[in-house]
This record gives structure tokens, sequence and C-alpha cells, in this order.
């Protein structure tokens, strides 16, 4: 019996042996089907986020109801939920004036709330010819020209070290602000580019005024909201849960 030992010993390691590899590929197949979730992720998040931006241009498309689609709205341009939270806002709070900083597809939008509530008007700061023609152009097209005006503004320097738009072009009879949207001046004009907003136009703002700032999750934009906090205590902030961050300013009660 004794002469099986050596037999049963070696018959024993090589089990141990096979086990062990079993064990390592099961492993190793596990650290692989782990690794692949986390390469899935990012594009999961990425569907997950072009389907809420899906959701929300149905949204503003049905709420406008024009004859036409509206044009592109990624890259430069603003996103559908920001500019279904324009339109939202808008068609609540019924500005006569609206003004806005950039140009684009939200003038369009603007407009568009303006002509449906039969008041009121927008007025668009653009410091780039070539987008403010195209704007025009824009509006032309969706019967819009009547509730809107495109302002050539340059950036100039005024009273931050900042470059921000000229005023100079605003008609004599232009009335005080009941809204303002914030979606520009581009970043790559410089550290807090779009800071000046309220410290130049806070003394146009209506009683009931209200401001819709853009992309207010980038770092220079998070800046500007607390330093606004202490400078102008009197408006609250609220969250509107926007892909690029969106703030909504209004006088607290």
């Amino acid at each position: 019996m004794t002469a099986w030992l050596p037999s049963l010993t070696l018959l024993s390691v090589l089990l141990l042996f096979v086990l062990c590899g079993l064990m390592a590929l099961a492993l190793h197949k596990i650290k692989r089907i782990h690794l692949a979730t986390f390469d899935i992720r990012p594009a999961r998040i990425e569907t997950e986020a072009l389907f809420s931006q899906l959701q929300a241009l149905l949204s503003l498309e049905r709420m406008l109801d024009m004859a036409k689609p509206l044009p592109p709205m990624r890259g430069w341009a603003g996103s559908p939920d920001f500019l279904l939270r324009v339109a939202q806002t808008l068609q609540t709070k019924k500005p006569s004036t609206v003004l806005e900083c950039s140009s684009g597809v939200s003038t369009v939008v603007s407009a568009r709330i303006m002509q449906m509530s039969g008041n009121g008007h927008v007025y668009s700061l653009e410091h780039e010819p070539e987008y403010a023609k195209k704007t025009r152009e824009l509006l032309m097209q969706f019967g819009l020209s009547d509730w809107a005006t495109v302002v050539d503004a340059p950036l100039v320097k005024g009273n931050s070290s900042t470059p921000w738009y000229s005023l100079a072009q605003l008609p004599e009879n232009f009335a005080k602000i009941d809204a303002l949207i914030i979606d520009g001046p581009p970043a790559a004009i410089g550290s807090l580019a779009r800071y000046p907003a309220m410290p130049n136009l806070a003394d146009r703002f209506s009683p009931d005024a209200v401001v819709i700032v853009d992309d207010a999750a980038r770092p220079d934009e998070v800046v500007m909201l607390k330093k606004w906090a202490v400078e102008f205590p009197d408006f609250a902030q609220t969250d509107l849960y926007c892909e690029k961050g969106c703030i909504l300013l209004e006088r607290k009660a």
C-alpha cells in the first residue's frame, strides 16, 4: 500500500497545479470583464446625455410649434436643454425686453416666444459680424425679424480688465431689461469673460428682471456666480440642471 503513496502525492500535486491554473484563468476573465465594464461606462454616460438632449429638443420643437425645424444645436450653439429652459422661463415671465449676450439659435427661440405671446422684443449683442449676419438670416427665414434685433457690439475694455460688449449701438428707446440671457462672450476672450454682464447691466434691470446663465458648470462661471452672489445679494440663484450647467437668477422675495 505504501508503494502507491508517491504516485498519490504526485497526482495531488498535479491536481493542485491544475486547480490553481483554473483559478488564475477565472480571475483573469473576471478582471477583463471588470475592465470592459469601465470601458463601456463613458459610452453609456454619453448615450444617456444624448437621449436627454433629444428629449429636450422634441419638447422644445413641440413648444415652439414652428413650420421649420430648428437649426443644429451642438458645438458653439446652446444645447437643447438650455434653450428649453430659456423658452420655459420667457413663457412664464412674459418679459417685454429681452437682452442676449451672444446671438444664434437662442435668438430664434426667444423671438418665437415673443411672437407667440404677441408682446416683447429681443436684442442680441453680437461681437462677430459674421455671426450677426447669420442670426439675422435665421430670423428672416423663420419670419421673426420683427421680434428680434441683432446689435453689432464689438468687445471693448471698460470697467474690467476683460473686454466685454459695447452697448453703444443699443437703440435710444431701449427699455429696462426684463430678462437677460448670458451665453457669451466666448471663454477664449479671457478670464471670467462673462463676469462684466451683471456689473454693466444691473442698473438697467426692471424690478422683476431675471438672468439665465449658460455653461454654469465651467470653472470660470462657477467663480463668476460666487462673486455675483456676494456683489448682488438681492438675487437668488437656482440650478436649472442642464448638461453644461444653467443657473437662473431672480430677485429674492
